[in-house]
């Protein structure tokens, strides 16, 4: 059975007008409607606050919308936005020295810290609590400078001669109406050195720079 050019073009007008009716009915109409209902219930509701607190669950809704149909497609958890609970199987205890205030002793505290996959970074939260000093008394004096550490790195092969850790610091200054404590420079050094060799036994020497010059005084009396 064969068709002429014109019934093809008779069936394709007939298709195409119950296309075009289909969609009016079906899918126009609902459009519609719904602008409709946007504009008076959301656009120009006239209560502001109101208006306000509409508009803020009609986006909230659609970003849960979207974060679900994502977690559907890729196949993730939906509760996989939450970071884990930390486990204590991933945490180690650690001694920490803290310089004392009378510029002399040196006390001991036992600290939980992250399980590293190296040794810069066990290093570099090692440095930050010996600076920020005890938990139980305010040795705030025994260190009178905020210490931010530019870089960390370990070197050396180990064995009897063990690796040296060395620290490299930004230029401090002593917070206002802070007088420094006599000798507390040094046995801050001694206190970190302490900690350092203490929980990273492969290191045997411990280094302070102060932006890349060793032997500066991080602070003056």
């Amino acid at each position: 059975m064969k068709f002429s050019s014109a019934d093809i073009k008779e069936k394709a007008a007939a298709l195409k007008h119950k296309a075009v009716s289909l969609f009016n009915a079906q899918v126009k109409a609902r459009v519609i409607r719904l602008a409709g209902m946007v504009r008076t219930e959301l656009v120009e509701y006239p209560n502001g606050k109101e208006r306000t607190r509409r508009l803020i669950l009609l986006f909230a809704s659609l970003f849960i919308l979207d974060y679900l149909m994502f977690c559907l497609h890729t196949d993730k958890n939906v509760a996989g936005i939450f970071p884990e609970i930390p486990s204590l199987d991933n945490e180690k205890q650690v001694s920490i020295y803290i310089p004392g205030l009378d510029g002399a002793t040196i006390t001991h505290e036992p600290r939980f810290i992250p399980v590293y996959d190296n040794d810069e970074k066990t290093a570099r939260i090692l440095f930050d609590m010996v600076a920020q000093g005890s938990r139980y008394d305010n040795t705030s004096l025994a260190v009178p400078v905020e210490l931010f550490v530019r870089k960390v790195w370990i070197y050396g092969k180990g064995g009897d001669a063990g690796k040296v850790c060395v620290f490299d610091v930004e230029p401090a200054e002593l917070r206002p109406d802070v007088g420094p404590i006599k000798n507390s420079e040094r046995l801050f050094k001694s206190a970190l050195e302490k900690t350092i060799k203490e929980n990273i036994p492969s290191v045997k020497t411990v280094m302070v720079l102060e932006k890349g010059v060793p032997g500066a005084t991080l602070w003056e009396l």
